[in-house]
């Protein structure tokens, strides 16, 4: 399999940190969440390629910690791959890493976009844990910056009431609980919110258009 230039970018910097659960976890989802096994991002490109980029933001802010390295890696795997447990991850990597996949992990069967309480259980849990308070916020950074790609007006009004109900107030909570890193959490904030205001506008700007169109 050929690899992107992104892909052979992060291997490198995981060789050079002697991160061998972060290239053993890297290679995992290479070969499981690729679009061979139907796994693809809105852009047509491998899934796995989002996963990358997630540890990417990480590592391109100082972020050294190997385990929460490896969850940001493994973010979706036990939410997207069917099969996998948290004992599973556990198993390969350990309890630590397994612990953070775990609380990343939405559940089946539950329209989170929609449902108040559970989307705020899901962020309380993962509020909890520092690393994966990191992971999260890097996942929102990577899908928002992502956004602007995505076609469907009706998924990115979703995402901008979604972003702006909910993460936005958590960032404020983990840059005021985990202070090492809030500059982490105030950069996510000062980069997805004019990204946020500029897809208001343009949904703004469309649903005009198709009124006028369909007057």
């Amino acid at each position: 399999m050929s690899l992107s230039s992104r892909t052979k970018f992060l291997l490198q910097n995981l060789k050079v940190l002697g991160y061998t659960n972060g290239l053993k976890a890297t290679h995992l989802v290479i070969n499981e969440m690729c679009i061979e096994n139907g796994y693809s991002r809105h852009d047509g490109s491998h899934y796995y390629h989002h996963l990358v980029d997630v540890a990417q933001v990480l590592l391109n802010f100082g972020i050294r910690d190997e385990d929460t390295i490896v969850a940001a890696i493994l973010h979706d795997y036990i939410e997207d791959v069917p099969g996998v447990t948290k004992k599973f991850v556990e198993t390969m990597f350990n309890k630590n890493i397994a612990e953070m996949v775990q609380l990343l992990s939405k559940k089946k069967g539950i329209n989170y976009k929609k449902d108040d309480k559970a989307m705020n259980e899901y962020l309380d849990g993962i509020f909890k844990n520092e690393g994966a308070c990191l992971v999260k916020t890097a996942d929102r950074i990577h899908n928002f910056s992502s956004m602007r790609e995505d076609t469907s007006i009706k998924h990115k009004k979703l995402q901008v009431e979604n972003t702006e109900k909910y993460f936005i107030p958590f960032f404020k909570r983990c840059r005021n609980e985990y202070v090492e890193y809030s500059h982490f959490f105030f950069f996510a904030k000062t980069i997805i919110e004019p990204i946020m205001y500029e897809m208001k506008e343009n949904i703004k700007l469309t649903n005009k258009y198709l009124e006028v169109k369909n007057g």
